[in-house]
């Protein structure tokens, strides 16, 4: 089990997550839905604490205790003040290792994930994006939603729960990270206490996720808007890649003066949100677009979303713009390093991707490397039409794609 974290002397509080390297993307189809599942259940009741006293633990503290599980990771974390880690360390440890896993509880669960399923179902500008990661990585469990489906939910046994924390939840699979006012020789005796875990052998089916190539869909409902997604595969954490893409991202999604907020909001009217995004994952990636408007305007803002993407596969930044995007990023780091639920989130990451520690420094150093052609080379290697998946949730009609441009790109 690996320990990191991060002194911060100059504030009072502490952050703290126990990092389990399992998320949807390690499930087969049949247990698609299991990790988030199991991150819910250790929350429902120990062998010396209810559900109750759980929630409350931390709370009567004025600390909190949450839980998120993601395509590659399942993290619980508690933000408490600096005196009261032992507390926060004590009672993570307490959830992960004597969770009882009642037949009550999973029964009532279920029920609650089947709930939250409804939820996302019932939101297209969440939806949308289960949608657009099924089209794009269909036959890949990278695709796989991470509440899985409710046939999938309604079927698991107390015993396939139970194997399947015994096959991830492992000490070699696990990382503690920490930051704030904190020294790490007390967290690391905490964590000796509190997870006595013995060594094990740990393996991952490491897989290299296939995409569907160019593929447009129209998923028919009666919302007002529909939601829109154009993405692509794109590189993984490790890349170097990395920067000059998260440049792009900022230049075409970074705040209300960006290419796309200016030129399908501001100067044509055609969404009220509309923003991009990238995704890191160890051995892959996804760039993804997402906008909603009024279908009559889908073709319109479509075909402006590409001429943006087009312009940077095609055109340098100027010296200007470089400068300024470089600025932006460095600034937005810093910003959000003044939390220290970000510190320990970014450090954590680290350690699972990279197995080493990347300071502010030395991300700063490569964003300052980051070349206007970097940038463009990169955008051309990604926004590629034959990569290109184009998913739709809302009134428009299949038959209104064939009307875009594709051969923009």
């Amino acid at each position: 089990m690996r320990v990191i974290s991060e002194y911060i002397p100059s504030f009072r509080s502490v952050s703290i997550g126990i990092w389990v390297h399992v998320g949807s993307r390690d499930e087969d189809s049949r247990l698609n839905g299991i990790s988030h599942f199991i991150e819910h259940m250790h929350f429902k009741g120990t062998k010396k604490r209810s559900a109750f006293q759980i929630a409350q633990a931390l709370e009567v503290l004025g600390g909190s205790l949450n839980a998120f599980t993601s395509r590659e990771h399942t993290c619980y974390y508690a933000r408490v003040l600096n005196q009261h880690l032992p507390q926060a360390m004590e009672l993570l440890g307490d959830i992960l290792n004597n969770s009882l896993f009642t037949p009550a509880d999973l029964k009532k669960e279920k029920s609650v994930i089947l709930e939250e399923i409804k939820d996302v179902a019932d939101t297209p500008s969440e939806y949308i994006h289960d949608l657009f990661a099924d089209q794009m990585f269909k036959s890949d469990p990278l695709g796989q939603p991470i509440m899985g489906y409710a046939n999938n939910v309604t079927a698991w046994t107390r015993a396939e729960v139970v194997n399947y924390i015994g096959q991830y939840y492992t000490a070699p699979n696990i990382v503690v990270a920490a930051a704030g006012d904190l020294r790490h020789d007390a967290l690391v005796k905490l964590t000796r206490k509190y997870f006595p875990w013995k060594k094990s052998i740990f393996s991952r089916k490491e897989a290299n996720p296939q995409h569907n190539g160019f593929s447009t869909r129209v998923y028919r409902n009666r919302t007002k808007q529909t939601h829109v997604c154009i993405g692509f595969p794109s590189i993984d954490f490790r890349d170097k890649g990395r920067y000059p893409l998260m440049a792009a991202n900022a230049i075409l999604s970074g705040g209300m003066s960006s290419r796309l907020f200016q030129s399908v909001r501001e100067k044509s009217g055609y969404c009220y949100t509309i923003y991009s995004f990238q995704e890191f994952f160890r051995d892959a990636g996804l760039f993804c677009v997402y906008f909603g408007s009024d279908g009559k305007y889908v073709v319109k803002a479509t075909e402006l979303v590409l001429k943006e993407l087009h312009k940077l596969r095609e055109k340098l930044l100027s010296r200007t713009e470089l400068v300024e995007i470089k600025d932006q990023l460095k600034g937005s780091l810093m910003l959000s390093q003044e939390s220290t639920y970000n510190r320990m989130n970014r450090i954590a990451r680290q350690e699972m991707m990279l197995e080493r520690y990347v300071g502010l420094d030395e991300t700063c150093h490569h964003v300052d490397m980051v070349t206007s052609r970097q940038i463009r080379d990169v955008c051309n290697e990604i926004f590629r039409n034959e990569n290109l998946t184009f998913s739709a949730l809302g009134p428009a009609r299949q038959q209104d794609l064939e009307h875009i441009k594709w051969a923009v790109l």
